[in-house]
């Protein structure tokens, strides 16, 4: 019998500043090469949540085509994995796209990554596509995870309900 892990104390979540620290190692955690972080970073904005002061969780999230906003980067740290931080940004990027008026929240993550693909669709999201090749086109070294190569883009979308008038 596995013991649930209890949720971790409640996060603050806010919007990163340029005096913040860019939390790389989160970054990487989710995504890479620097390069190609540095770019949405520049045209996205990065939510924190902090614990007692600590950044603990990161998301990157862009406003990509008309209506659709998409979470970039998503990343928690390993020890908080699984106790409510990331379910926590989904929440804030869900609230912020539905508050600008989006119709619909993107995300996209490896097929390898098993553990993301479970917790992007118990949010809701579904998948909707596969970029074949992704991970092949952006690096020379593919990766593996869980004895699965990393290659292609799984792409999920939630439908967003309409905001509310005021």
């Amino acid at each position: 019998m596995t013991k649930k892990k209890q949720p971790a104390a409640r996060p603050k979540l806010r919007r990163a500043t340029p005096a913040d620290a860019t939390p790389w190692k989160l970054l990487f955690a989710a995504d890479g090469p620097r390069a190609e972080i540095r770019k949405y970073l520049s045209r996205g904005e990065q939510w924190l949540a902090e614990i007692d002061g600590l950044v603990v969780g990161q998301m990157v999230l862009m406003q990509t085509r008309v209506g659709t906003w998409e979470v970039m980067n998503i990343a928690v740290s390993d020890d908080l994995r699984g106790r409510g931080v990331g379910t926590a940004l989904l929440r804030k990027a869900r609230a912020l796209a539905v508050e600008r008026g989006a119709h619909l929240l993107e995300v996209g993550t490896g097929n390898s990554s098993l553990r993301e693909l479970a917790f992007y669709q118990r949010f809701g999201f579904r998948i909707v596509g596969v970029d074949v090749g992704f991970f092949e086109r952006r690096s020379r070294k593919l990766q593996k995870q869980d004895g699965i190569v990393l290659r292609d883009m799984v792409r999920l979308a939630l439908p967003l309900p309409a905001p509310n008038p005021r």
